[in-house]
């Protein structure tokens, strides 16, 4: 980006001047290549300061920087002028005095050096901004579903505890394991089969209380397991399955879970049955969704994609939720 930054100012500087032909391709040229020593050298200085800009106020640190930048235009500057005086480059250049054009570099080097720290915090500013958001977010999802799942499964254990002692105690165990890691990092990466387990456990809690009315067909090749994906992604989107879809069926439903690799990228999409047309239906908030797509998008950016819509299959109208992640951090084997 910087690099790029500083050739448009280089092509903005050249199409402002005076000179035509074959006179603006050479001024181009050596512009360029100014600049871009700019470039090399501020990029080059301020990673070298970043240890020590590290502990000071952001302000300190914008200013600091911008002044660095500016000295560094400054030396650059003179330098440039003294070999093009020692060294002919094209008739007539240097065709201005030493002073102006070492004062015009350092002013012009200043705004953009202003422009662009100036368009770099105001962008870490929006990506922490975002962050926070999504946080608070998350944690409004898991304050507004947490009370009343926990509700349900408690009941659930409570009526199992006397009669079927060990799914009980099964039953607390995938309960531990869904809230722990509900209390994980948001943009924790894990492997592909830590988050299939707890979709298993979410699933076992919900078959207690669905019976048979729930079924799962899962369509997950063992290779794939090791590939990482933020955690609670294809959760969420299984339990919407659930919630609006099999729950308001009168008849047993099938939720499908597919995973396949195509193009190098991982490929997830949960299916379930709409209920009838004639089932009241409550349309959630979408928390759960806009959480999955705002992690997506700060994990990988433009990389990953989440859509969700209708579709028909030989059973009648089904809900699909597609998540398409880049195939980048797969695990290694030990």
């Amino acid at each position: 980006m910087l690099a790029l930054a500083m050739e448009l100012v280089a092509f903005v500087l050249t199409l402002a001047g005076n000179a035509r032909g074959e006179a603006a391709i050479f001024h181009l040229a050596l512009l360029s290549l100014y600049l871009q020593w700019i470039a090399l050298c501020s990029a080059a200085a301020l990673c070298w300061a970043r240890r020590w800009l590290k502990i000071a106020r952001p302000g300190i640190v914008f200013f600091v920087c911008w002044g660095m930048l500016t000295l560094i235009a400054l030396f650059i500057s003179q330098i440039a002028y003294t070999l093009c005086e020692t060294v002919p480059i094209y008739p007539g250049f240097p065709d201005e005095p030493r002073g102006a054009f070492i004062i015009r570099s350092t002013v012009i080097s200043a705004i953009v050096s202003l422009l662009l720290l100036r368009y770099f915090w105001l962008r870490h500013e929006w990506r922490a901004q975002v962050t926070l958001e999504g946080e608070s977010r998350y944690q409004a999802l898991n304050a507004r579903i947490q009370p009343h799942f926990l509700f349900n499964s408690l009941n659930s254990i409570a009526a199992m505890i006397s009669i079927k002692p060990a799914e009980a105690e099964l039953m607390v165990e995938d309960l531990s394991d869904l809230f722990r890691a509900s209390m994980e990092k948001r943009d924790r990466i894990v492997p592909l089969g830590d988050e299939v387990a707890l979709v298993h456990a979410y699933l076992r809690i919900e078959k207690v209380r669905m019976s048979d009315r729930l079924n799962v067909e899962w369509d997950v090749p063992e290779e794939l397991l090791g590939w990482r994906v933020p955690m609670l992604v294809i959760q969420p989107l299984v339990e919407n399955a659930v919630h609006h879809g099999i729950s308001k069926l009168r008849e047993p439903g099938i939720i499908r879970i597919r995973i396949r690799e195509i193009s190098n990228r991982l490929i997830i999409e949960v299916e379930n049955p709409l209920p009838p047309q004639d089932v009241e239906k409550k349309h959630g908030n979408r928390i759960a969704v806009d959480n999955i797509a705002q992690r997506l998008q700060l994990i990988y950016g433009d990389r990953a994609l989440l859509e969700l819509g209708l579709d028909r299959d030989i059973q009648g109208a089904i809900f699909r939720a597609r998540m398409t992640l880049p195939l980048a951090a797969q695990l290694k084997e030990a």
